[in-house]
């Protein structure tokens, strides 16, 4: 029985699958007070979504200094998270790295109940190029 070549076309087009390729990148030690940092995006074809994970080393909460942890891809993207531990505010900054201003910009606040002799894991969350969240060791954080 011939098969016609409209059928064979169809029947191609139903095998192929679309292939997403993650982003992942972890950073070591990107600074004295920061164990690493990871940036996750689950398509590479979105980088307007994702998770960009900070992790704390001991007793670095305890310091008044402020941490900056951040990932750039000239031009395309950059996150901060920068962790002060005097006035207990983390502003979290997504946007583009040409130079314009960020596309999001949230404040959230450090509970004051922390254990600053402990590591911790911050992971900010992003979606439409818009943050949705930051996490403390798995906790919601506050906005300010």
């Amino acid at each position: 029985m011939p098969v016609s070549r409209c059928r064979l076309g169809e029947l191609s087009l139903k095998k192929r699958k679309l292939v997403m390729a993650e982003i992942r990148h972890r950073q070591p030690e990107g600074s004295p007070e920061i164990e690493y940092a990871e940036i996750y995006i689950p398509d590479d074809q979105n980088v307007g979504e994702g998770s960009f994970t900070t992790v704390l080393k001991p007793n670095v909460l305890s310091k008044s200094k402020v941490i900056a942890s951040m990932i750039v891809n000239v031009p395309i993207f950059q996150i901060s998270v920068n962790i002060n531990p005097d006035t207990r505010e983390i502003p979290v900054l997504l946007g583009k790295a040409d130079g314009s201003a960020p596309l999001s910009r949230e404040l959230f606040v450090i509970p004051s109940d922390i254990e600053p002799s402990k590591s911790h894991t911050f992971v900010a969350t992003f979606e439409n190029w818009e943050i949705t969240g930051l996490t403390l060791n798995g906790a919601d954080l506050s906005q300010k």
